[in-house]
């Protein structure tokens, strides 16, 4: 399969090389452009602090941003094709960069960004507050245990931005497929690796389809993506930490055997199935999304570290300068005994658009996480932050 979506994605691509003739290069070179956005939020935290709870009643706060800048450019060739790049930095350095070409064929980039099922992925509409949502990758002020927070973009299996290709098929009724492939998990600008490595993956490979469409005032989008990807060393258990092998001297018959119970009951092709919907009308908007993982983990004794991601919301967004939504987040993950951790989020958000490229917001958050091993940290938790959103 790796090699067929390879040699499928190459042929693709050189097919649009030649349609029309020999590319010749624009009468302008590409001329790159600067975007991005900072968001900044403040949240006040109030935890229980009963037996078995993980923080005490006082209010607690807390700060924190999310910084991205992008820079890119693209060109259109004599033959159609438009070939371009982008790159963004965060607060951490390089985060994504590709190059990207498009035509009649559809769109081919190459490069460190997410896979297809992962853009493909839906979420629920909102949160209006920028920044902010059940699902959110920026902020989430609260203790989510174990499960840490709802996610049903990134799988945690492997490096999100890890080298890939992705191609997406031209939109046919509304209807678009996308393929991605993934040799290794290194999102590392230098050379590739070709090392295994404990409880590392590689070999990802990825497909996602969805249909949008506008019939008036009404318009539905649904997606669905499945991922998998390939163990490279098992030798790890259900906890994730390395096991040492011993050779076995009581049968002589196996004596030299490296086997263990933890290597034997690893899963050594962990992977990933999302689907979801969004539905708008007038000035509202309802939907959400689902992602369950099977990841690695001891899969004989129904331990391990499968997990269960969905988020549901709804928003309305009249014209004007205000908007809101209202989202429920729920992720439930199994632990090393085979019991069942959970998280569950309740939000409610505004924002207001003070002008272009600037909005402020406001959000409540309540959240309950359920350890379920008998004596563990539960926690319960409600919060309050505000927002400023500066892009451009």
């Amino acid at each position: 399969m790796k090699k067929t979506i390879l040699l499928g994605t190459t042929a693709l691509f050189a097919a649009g090389l030649v349609m029309g003739g020999a590319a010749q290069a624009a009468e302008e070179p590409i001329t790159a452009g600067i975007g991005g956005y900072f968001k900044t939020a403040m949240g006040f935290v109030s935890q229980d602090n009963a037996d078995g709870e993980l923080a005490d009643a006082q209010l607690s706060n807390g700060f924190a941003n999310a910084v991205e800048i992008g820079v890119g450019g693209s060109t259109t060739l004599d033959n159609g094709i438009t070939a371009g790049f982008d790159v963004q930095l965060d607060s951490a350095g390089f985060d994504e960069r590709h190059v990207f070409f498009s035509g009649s064929f559809g769109l081919i980039q190459a490069g460190q960004l997410e896979g297809v099922r992962q853009q493909m992925t839906n979420f629920a509409p909102g949160a209006a507050a920028a920044g902010f949502g059940v699902n959110t990758p920026h902020f989430l002020f609260g203790a989510g245990g174990s499960v840490g927070s709802v996610h049903t973009y990134n799988n945690g299996l492997g490096d999100e931005d890890a080298g890939k290709i992705n191609y997406f098929s031209p939109t046919f009724n509304g209807f678009r497929l996308g393929l991605s492939y993934a040799p290794d998990d290194v999102a590392s600008a230098g050379r590739g690796t070709t090392t295994n490595g404990l409880g590392d993956v590689q070999g990802n490979r990825a497909i996602a389809a969805e249909f949008s469409n506008d019939f008036g005032d009404f318009s539905i989008r649904v997606s669905a993506g499945y991922e998998d990807h390939t163990l490279e060393t098992c030798n790890i258990n259900a906890a994730g930490a390395a096991v040492v092998s011993s050779v076995n001297t009581t049968n002589p018959a196996t004596a030299g055997t490296l086997r263990t119970t933890a290597d034997q009951n690893c899963q050594d092709d962990p992977q990933s199935v999302a689907f979801g919907g969004t539905i708008s009308f007038g000035d509202f908007a309802i939907g959400g999304g689902h992602l369950e993982t099977e990841q690695i983990g001891n899969t004989s004794t129904g331990a391990g570290r499968d997990r269960t991601d969905m988020d549901l919301g709804i928003s309305y967004s009249p014209s004007g300068p205000t908007s809101f939504s209202l989202q429920y987040g729920e992720a439930n993950l199994d632990d090393n005994a085979g019991l069942t951790d959970s998280l569950e989020v309740y939000q409610l958000a505004a924002t207001y658009v003070v002008g272009p490229g600037f909005s402020v917001g406001s959000v409540i958050t309540s959240g309950e996480f359920d350890d379920a091993t008998a004596g563990a940290t539960d926690n319960d938790f409600t919060s309050f932050a505000i927002t400023t959103a500066l892009s451009f």
